[in-house]
């Protein structure tokens, strides 16, 4: 009688002791690479600046009107990482290109899928993403410097926070073990929909938290914990895989 495997029968389940949250950490300063007395490294504001002009080059939108171009997230506050992003935010008014600003969303989100993929810049280590923003939207950040005019707008302070890791882990682990799912289930009929569900789900699971508890939120943290691991480059990675094979023959029939 063969031996049975039991990984032969039952998938490998990431249980949430197993989720690494190391990435979320605070620190007593900003990152010391680009803040010096809480003022923006004068070459890390200029070569920031450089990319946010070339980028706006490359989208074909240099005659339009900017409100500001900011630098927010994490390398803009105390809880960066090695693998934190320069988030370069472009603020404008989306009605100079189109009252219909779902689709200028649409086209400048694709404007910046080129570049990066295009460019992958680094600035001291760090990746570089730029993003467009238009003037109306909602933005949840205690710390957003302006490039623009070399000061803080929000100016982040240290303070205690009470980081939820038991439950961090525990929500991590469910999305993980979802796309995980996706990837064991290609072949479904229905996989894209699943896909879109899941995609929705962690986007409006952030927000909510962004909208409710800020960036410390169990949600955001989630989110980031996903980002850092590689999870939502997994995502996009699999159904990159999934179009592909859609839409391929493997053979010319004559």
């Amino acid at each position: 009688m063969n031996k049975i495997n039991i990984s032969d029968i039952i998938k490998e389940v990431i249980e949430p002791d197993s989720v690494d949250v190391t990435s979320i950490q605070l620190h007593d300063e900003l990152s010391p690479l680009i803040w010096e007395d809480d003022k923006l490294k004068s070459d890390v504001r200029k070569t920031l600046l450089l990319n946010a002009k070339r980028f706006i080059e490359f989208s074909n939108v240099e005659n339009l009107k900017f409100n500001d171009i900011t630098l927010t997230g994490s390398m803009a506050n105390f809880n960066y990482n090695e693998n934190s992003d320069l988030d370069i935010h472009i603020v404008l008014d989306y009605s100079q290109i189109s009252e219909n600003k779902e689709f200028v969303a649409d086209f400048l989100k694709l404007k910046k899928q080129l570049w990066k993929e295009k460019l992958p810049i680094q600035v001291k280590g760090h990746d570089v993403e730029l993003y467009f923003q238009d003037k109306s939207e909602l933005h949840h950040s205690s710390g957003i410097y302006s490039l623009m005019n070399n000061q803080w707008i929000n100016k982040p302070t240290k303070k205690i926070v009470n980081i939820d890791t038991a439950n961090i882990k525990l929500k991590s682990a469910d999305f993980m073990n979802a796309i995980d799912d996706l990837e064991s289930n290609k072949n479904k009929d229905n996989w894209l929909e699943k896909y879109e569900q899941i995609k929705d789900k962690i986007k409006k699971y952030r927000q909510t938290g962004l909208e409710n508890g800020g960036e410390y939120s169990v949600e955001n943290l989630v989110f980031k914990v996903l980002r850092n691991t590689g999870y939502l480059e997994k995502m996009v990675e699999l159904k990159n895989g999934y179009l592909q094979n859609e839409l391929s023959l493997d053979e010319l029939n004559i």
